[in-house]
């Protein structure tokens, strides 16, 4: 078991709790999230400081547990925040597993890539590589021109300047 690297933090914002401190006095002092304080509080309560030692969240879920977890927090409509201390997992793992379920449904949760394998690029034709191939290359002419215009415009502003200083007017043309 991993030690959890933030023992003494917890102890401490744990006698501060004791002694009758707000959350928000806590947050502001040890600069401790809400959430973190709200699991480590529920941790302390049910196990004392040597639930503290162990890791904040644990790090891997099962399949079955993420579809179950989600499932329920759908069917009876939870805060992301209530459930990720009913089930002490962050809140933002909760919102990334809805959010693929709502997008792949329960195969979305099996892998932890799995939205890079369910949006795979599709495969272009011949048609639309010749086309592609094609713009680019216009794309690239139409850059040189523009480039060309500009040297153009700088040199005939420069060429103005230079008549203007000598005392002679530019020409209409």
């Amino acid at each position: 078991m991993k030690k959890n690297e933030n023992y003494l933090k917890y102890v401490q914002a744990m006698h501060l709790m004791d002694e009758g401190k707000s959350i928000t006095y806590i947050e502001k002092n040890l600069k401790m999230g809400r959430n973190t304080i709200k699991l480590a509080r529920k941790r302390y309560l049910s196990g004392g400081e040597v639930a503290l030692l162990e890791p904040e969240y644990s790090p891997h879920h099962d399949v079955s547990d993420k579809i179950k977890i989600v499932l329920d927090i759908e069917k009876n409509e939870l805060p992301l925040s209530v459930a990720g201390l009913q089930y002490e997992i962050p809140p933002c793992t909760l919102r990334s597993w809805m959010k693929l379920y709502k997008e792949f449904g329960e195969t979305g949760l099996y892998r932890r890539n799995s939205t890079k394998e369910m949006r795979k690029k599709r495969q272009r034709t011949e048609a639309e590589l010749d086309e592609l191939e094609m713009l680019r290359k216009r794309n690239e002419y139409l850059e040189a021109e523009n480039a060309l215009l500009k040297k153009v415009k700088a040199l005939v502003e420069e060429r103005e300047a230079r008549l203007r200083e000598i005392g002679r007017k530019p020409s209409k043309d």
